[in-house]
């Protein structure tokens, strides 16, 4: 096949010689100059762009790619901020998968959520804004909180949870005053629903549900983004079945019918309500432990899917019931360096996998889910035992930090 891959990443999810024969497809590249060193011998066709954000630079690109290695088969980009660049090369470039229609309702946070409440599924209140003026309008129609998101961003990254009690912007975490007309280009505004916090992933093929797990938070990712941790945790006992068959629902409100999912579920005193979806591999620890503990490389699984072919790495039998797994991510403590930490392997129970910075790293805000103070992966027979482990590792692990002069 004539594959074609946008490619944002420069780490090991960029290793795409480890997913796609190279020298059975004629693989072309528009990637950035950083993953150049990463890619096999004997591509179709490479081109470089600063950024895959500039939407004409990159079809320039494609184009280009075109020319030299003809019609493409198959479009990849597994980054979610490429899912849409991808839709318009394949209509543009007549290229089967998803196009751009079928692609918003899992990119735009107001398009996914008028979709699944127009299949009768809760979803909070929203609407799209423009403004600050629009955001105190709908925030004086709410009794609590009211959270401030970018329409297609992901992981937490520019949301805001703010008090409204009487419309008013006041400090609820570390949100600055907006004057009244500055812009909210491309922002949606929606109610606080308090609650645990749950993400499904799995795998979608031919309109089924393939395989999926259930996990609930342990924090949340806007709090990590402000400098807490974040960890996870299986679960499987009754109220996970049911919040992992209202995301198959919320899935199927979505047209989501072929590839990966990352759905994230409020469980509200009144029920669950769908918070958003990613059509992607869930980020973090989640793709290592969905491979290392369950033995399903979704990310391989997705390239199968888009290539037409049918994935091979999920058990029949579904994940293995008895055996419970989770993460812990603890933030970058940004403006220091690191000075020394301790390992915690042999140290706590159940954890099986630690990723820790180097002495002398310096913590510069740009580490993301991956370059931060520490990363936990945890294998064991309960989720209490693994809830515990967690638990004994953010009370245990020592670090020092120096700070900046």
């Amino acid at each position: 096949m004539r594959v074609l891959i946008l490619n944002r990443y420069s780490d090991s999810f960029a290793d795409y010689g480890r997913y796609l024969d190279h020298a059975a497809h004629r693989v072309s590249y528009v990637t950035v100059p950083a993953h150049l060193p990463m890619i096999p011998a004997g591509v179709g066709h490479v081109e470089t762009v600063a950024s895959l954000d500039d939407q004409e630079r990159v079809e320039s690109a494609v184009s280009r790619c075109y020319r030299a290695a003809g019609p493409f088969e198959a479009v990849l980009a597994l980054s979610e901020f490429d899912l849409l660049t991808a839709a318009r090369v394949r209509e543009r470039f007549a290229v089967p998968g998803p196009d751009v229609r079928a692609t918003l309702p899992v990119r735009d946070k107001t398009v996914m959520k008028e979709a699944v409440a127009r299949a009768g599924l809760r979803v909070p209140r929203f609407t799209p804004v423009r403004t600050s003026a629009d955001i105190t309008a709908f925030a004086r129609s709410c009794a609590g909180p009211v959270v401030v998101k970018p329409r297609t961003g992901a992981a937490s990254a520019g949301v805001r949870i703010i008090r409204s009690a009487h419309g008013d912007f006041e400090d609820y975490d570390d949100y600055e005053a907006h004057e009244a007309h500055e812009a909210h280009d491309d922002y949606e505004v929606e109610e606080f629903l308090d609650g645990p916090i749950w993400h499904v992933d799995g795998l979608r093929h031919r309109g089924a549900t393939v395989f999926r797990l259930a996990s609930r938070y342990l924090g949340t990712c806007h709090g990590f983004a402000l400098g807490r941790p974040l960890g996870s945790v299986v679960v499987r006992d009754e109220e996970a079945g049911l919040i992992a068959g209202f995301a198959d629902r919320c899935l199927d409100a979505l047209g989501l019918s072929d590839g990966p999912f990352h759905l994230e579920v409020i469980q509200h005193a009144d029920g669950p309500a769908f918070l958003e979806v990613g059509a992607r591999v869930g980020g973090g620890e989640i793709p290592f432990v969905m491979d290392e503990v369950y033995g399903v490389d979704l990310v391989h699984e997705w390239i199968r899917v888009l290539l037409g072919e049918h994935p091979v790495g999920i058990p029949e039998s579904g994940p293995d019931p008895e055996t419970y797994a989770g993460f812990l991510m603890l933030p970058e403590p940004r403006g220091h360096t690191l000075v020394s930490r301790t390992g915690m392997l042999g140290r706590i129970p159940h954890l099986y996998a630690e990723v820790l910075p180097a002495p002398g790293h310096r913590f510069d805000g740009t580490g993301g889910y991956d370059t931060i103070l520490g990363r936990f992966r945890y294998r064991g027979p309960s989720a209490k035992d693994i809830e515990e482990a967690i638990a004994e590792t953010i009370a245990s692990y020592r670090y020092e930090l120096a700070g900046d002069r």
